[in-house]
């Protein structure tokens, strides 16, 4: 499998983000974090930043929500990959709300999102 690397903010971070031109156009700007993820039996290791076990994980899903919209034009769905821009939602027990990207490409605005859904779907459900 390619290197996975993340692109990733809690939703306190993102709020708390002053709107520009920059954040509107590069999820870098957005989502501050960013570095390899590594998916382990356990958890999801977000390096450098956070590792979240699989049990405190409460609800998951790619969505564009206005937490992030309001402040990211590159989260509107492209015409024939519609999930794929997306970030993914990951809400954990602690009321804690991460948002991330997954391989994202700056020219397409595409991600590697949906199979990383899958591949964490497979370890929480």
């Amino acid at each position: 499998m390619k290197k996975l690397i993340f692109h990733g903010a809690t939703n306190i971070e993102i709020e708390k983000k002053k709107l520009s031109l920059m954040t509107r156009v590069h999820v870098k700007n957005l989502l501050s974090h960013h570095g390899e993820l590594v998916i382990h039996d356990d958890g999801i290791e977000f390096k450098d930043w956070k590792i979240i076990k699989w049990h405190n994980i409460i609800d998951l899903k790619l969505e564009n929500d206005r937490t992030v919209s309001s402040k990211l034009f590159m989260t509107q769905s492209r015409l024939f990959f519609l999930e794929s821009a997306k970030p993914i939602k990951m809400s954990l027990i602690n009321d804690e709300v991460i948002y991330f990207y997954v391989n994202w490409n700056f020219v397409t605005g595409l991600s590697d999102n949906n199979h990383i859904m899958k591949l964490i779907k497979d370890k929480i459900y």
